[in-house]
């Protein structure tokens, strides 16, 4: 039988080694106490991991631990990533979490630092024991392809891994996630690690956190029932006579702290049928003894300055959108009509073209004021069956994207018989729509084109073939993935309204919605359509 000696244990374990060297945190001792929560992640052995957390659990602090250890330890012999949403993300979280551990931790953090030749104990680079620790940005900034449709991260190549993190996942690319997977191409270890603080929901931690086993804090009460103060809230949160509030069990009433000694809390999985999924965690500000469950019942029902998002994503560690800024697939269904798709139409016709490898096709009329009937829905390859489908639907007005392929745009532009302009997006708050004839381009404001396209559905201003083909639930998915959010320029501080594509599938047929609006706003009211509006129009919504 082995015999599990101090240094052995340091070894294997993370979670003892830390405790055992007392390795020094910012302020204080690493320790479990208050934080029991933190044992099971910090021991797990799973390959994959994730963490859908509210602010200031310690997961990022229990990971960087994990990390310096198997590279100390040799676990990870090829060398670890960590990766953050960018390169100033990166250098702040290098100087103010890695420096410090390192120097307040010679012995045993610091000795194993070593030079390894220039530039390797730097903010991005540092060699630890015989591996390597890279720290880096998600940001792809260097264009590949003929197209120049593709992205490349070019800090990530050449970097061989055993270990991936992905710091504030939320915030990156989904193509950086990609390739910076690519680099454990060569690991038997192969470990990846995601933690952040959700934002919208099926949208970066969120949709990780779908594929996860999803773990959630379990605590027992004295009268034997098991309870998670998530998974009841806002029920699980009494309130005393002095304001504060406390965890209680719904049998008893009694309250129930988050542990309260051995076999008292632990991590209990939703989802169990499926073995392969990733080990998920989902922590709150209610399983923090630093924070009182009655202040943050109160924010949920009165959020400080309206701002209920906030509450949501950054004291219970949930992705929230507000309902106006994001359209329900719901509203969108209820745009459909009994038809199916035309095939033909005598027009006037305007048509959206979202362009990629495949082409996105939105072919529809004006039936009256700024309402709308969509006639067709289309995927297609090639320029050749675009200029078809205009002939075919008698378009008078149309409107496509002018990047990637803009040669190819600008040829099809060229050859078409009737008017075409190539959009390009800007988001500037100045220029609205711009249509320009000496050049043949529209610029939108990408925002507010977005805002149109949504109050068209929100407000039942358009009318869609029925939904039972693919082509339409297609449509309807892509349609509502995209929403609206709030976002700060870090460098300037300046907020502005933008909107990111959520959940899986793509957006391609809201954009050719966005053109479809454009074109339509330069052509009449179809043949034996016209009709009295049927909802009201503002002039706030004109085109």
């Amino acid at each position: 039988m082995t015999k599990y000696t101090p240094e052995l244990l340091c070894q294997v374990s993370p979670a003892f080694w830390a405790k055992f060297n007392k390795v020094n945190l910012q302020g204080s001792v690493f320790s479990f106490k208050t934080r029991e929560y933190q044992v099971e992640p910090m021991q797990s052995q799973a390959r994959r991991i994730c963490y859908m957390k509210a602010t200031q659990g310690g997961f990022s602090e229990i990971e960087i631990l994990r990390t310096l250890h198997g590279l100390i330890h040799k676990i990870y012999p090829k060398g670890a990533l960590y990766l953050f949403p960018t390169t100033d993300d990166m250098r702040d979280f290098s100087r103010a979490r890695f420096g410090p551990l390192i120097q307040k931790n010679p012995e045993s953090i610091g000795r194993f630092v070593k030079p390894g030749g220039k530039g390797t104990d730097s903010a991005g680079l540092k060699k630890v024991h015989d591996a390597m620790l890279y720290l880096r940005g998600a940001t792809l900034t260097t264009t590949i392809g003929m197209a120049g449709d593709e992205k490349e991260a070019g800090k990530l190549r050449g970097v061989p891994v055993d270990r991936v993190v992905f710091d504030e996942v939320e915030l990156m690319n989904p193509s950086a996630i990609a390739k910076a997977l690519q680099r454990m191409g060569d690991s038997e270890t192969k470990h990846e690690v995601y933690i952040s603080n959700p934002g919208l929901p099926d949208h970066g931690i969120d949709l990780i956190w779908q594929q996860s086993d999803q773990r959630f804090w379990y605590r027992k009460c004295s009268c034997g029932r098991w309870m998670s103060a998530d998974l009841e809230f806002p029920e699980s949160v009494h309130l005393r006579e002095d304001d504060t509030g406390y965890i209680a069990c719904k049998k008893c009433g009694k309250e129930v702290p988050p542990w309260s000694g051995p076999g008292t809390g632990e991590w209990v999985k939703t989802l169990t049928e499926d073995k392969s999924l990733m080990e998920g965690h989902h922590w709150s500000q209610l399983t923090s003894v630093r924070n009182d469950p009655g202040e943050i019942l109160k924010e949920f029902l009165d959020p400080p300055q309206g701002n209920i998002d906030d509450v949501y994503r950054l004291r219970l560690g949930l992705p929230h959108i507000q309902a106006e800024d994001k359209l329900n697939v719901n509203v969108i269904q209820e745009c459909c009509g009994g038809d199916a798709m035309s095939s033909r139409h005598s027009g006037p016709c305007a048509m959206g073209v979202d362009v990629g490898k495949v082409k996105h096709v939105v072919i529809g009329t004006r039936i009256g004021g700024k309402q709308y009937r969509i006639l067709k829905a289309a995927q297609v390859s090639t320029w050749e069956e675009i200029h078809d489908l205009a002939k075919w639907y008698s378009v008078k007005s149309s409107v496509i994207d002018i990047r990637p392929y803009e040669d190819a745009a600008r040829t099809f532009q060229k050859e078409e018989s009737y008017e075409v302009f190539l959009c390009e997006y800007t988001e500037s708050s100045i220029v609205k729509v711009q249509f320009n004839r000496d050049s043949g381009v529209v610029k939108a404001n990408r925002t507010e084109i977005c805002d149109r396209s949504h109050a068209l559905f929100a407000d039942r201003r358009v009318i869609l073939p029925r939904k039972d083909s693919p082509q339409m639930k297609t449509f309807l998915i892509q349609v509502g993935n995209m929403a609206k959010v709030l976002e700060t320029n870090k460098r300037s501080g300046q907020q502005i309204f933008r909107y990111r594509t959520v959940g899986t599938g793509g957006d391609h047929y809201r954009h050719a919605m966005n053109y479809f609006l454009l074109a339509a706003g330069r052509i009449g009211i179809a043949r034996g359509t016209k009709q009295r509006p049927k909802y009201a129009i503002h002039e706030d919504m004109k085109i």
